[in-house]
């Protein structure tokens, strides 16, 4: 095809699409063009502003659910931590756990004692016993340096604990009444920085015993974790610990043949652990919730936990769940 023919052929489709009027070639485009243009340019753009919406929608979704699940794990290593210290320089005598096993409906709700159960750890002070005592004045080790916030103040209770862990009783919590610094001179002659503690009661021990601050409010009667059910919160005392929780269910193992395999799982505390001299451990399970999500619907709506069994309502399947759940077995509370 000539140059010609080429060019003819353009003007041909110029004057189909566009149209002669006097011989003269129209410019711009018409009414009908427009309107059309107009049209397809808002198809999309719909279709542009419903996929960045919904995107927006997912990373928002993301976003709240991974720090949800980052305050999950920090809250669970919190209760690990806690059901872990239970029993800290509490009798073995004694019940450093109570369990309230929760009804059909419910949660669980556990007690621990302890003298320092997770935030409170780090307000416990500790130090030993540096020569025996018999009578109202003990000596203690001074710590020195960043340490020196761990040294003993007047009015603080402390107790002493036994080889076997065990609280001296007699004389049981001791509150001291005053403190001096002082220096006890080893057997080999070296010198160790101490603290002269006067007791508000007399105390016999031998050199060595450990000896350690409480708290009053958790060591008696003891700290308890439960599920606010109406604000769908786990809390810890009095404060929350978690929000958007659904359940907590708690497990109790037992060794009942002496392997130090735990073999057999009940929902309620295990009588006479110690006494019978078993292994026991503790199987925890909490469930926590996302935020409602419009584009989402939970499988099922029926949930056992443990004992638990519950329905979920219509809006309650509009979230997601995680589920975290381990063993843990308290250290002070083992035969």
């Amino acid at each position: 095809m000539c140059y010609g023919d080429l060019a003819a052929n353009i003007m041909s489709t110029l004057i189909l699409s566009r149209g002669y009027k006097g011989g003269i070639m129209k410019k711009g485009m018409t009414l009908v063009e427009v309107l059309v243009s107009l049209v397809i340019l808002s198809f999309l753009l719909a279709a542009v502003f419903t996929i960045l919406n919904l995107q927006t929608v997912k990373s928002a979704n993301v976003r709240k659910t991974t720090i949800h699940q980052t305050d999950a794990q920090v809250a669970l290593t919190l209760l690990k931590w806690d059901l872990a210290s239970a029993g800290l320089a509490y009798p073995k005598t004694d019940t450093a756990i109570v369990d309230l096993d929760g009804a059909v409906n419910d949660p669980d709700t556990i007690i621990l004692r302890g003298v320092g159960l997770g935030f409170e750890a780090a307000r416990t002070k500790w130090s030993w016993l540096l020569d025996k005592v018999s009578g109202v004045n003990a000596l203690v080790r001074a710590w020195g340096g960043e340490d020196s916030v761990l040294n003993f103040a007047g009015g603080e209770q402390i107790i002493v604990l036994d080889r076997d862990r065990n609280i001296l009783n007699p004389p049981g919590v001791l509150t001291i009444v005053s403190v001096a610094p002082d220096t006890f001179i080893g057997p080999t002659g070296d010198s160790i920085p101490a603290l002269d503690l006067t007791l508000n009661m007399s105390l016999s021990s031998i050199a060595g015993m450990v000896v350690i601050t409480i708290d009053t409010l958790i060591y008696d009667p003891g700290l308890m974790v439960y599920v606010d059910v109406a604000n769908k919160t786990l809390m810890r005392g009095n404060e929350v610990l978690l929000d958007n929780v659904e359940d907590l269910q708690l497990a109790y193992g037992t060794d009942t043949d002496g392997d130090e395999i735990i073999d057999t799982w009940q929902d309620f505390l295990p009588p006479n652990t110690i006494a019978s001299g078993r292994n026991w451990a503790i199987r925890y399970t909490l469930v926590t919730v996302s935020r409602p999500m419009s584009d989402y619907n939970y499988p099922i709506n029926t949930l056992t936990i443990e004992n638990h069994t519950y329905n979920l309502t219509s809006a309650e399947q509009k979230q997601k769940r995680l589920f975290l759940t381990g063993l843990v077995t308290p250290p002070n509370l083992q035969p």
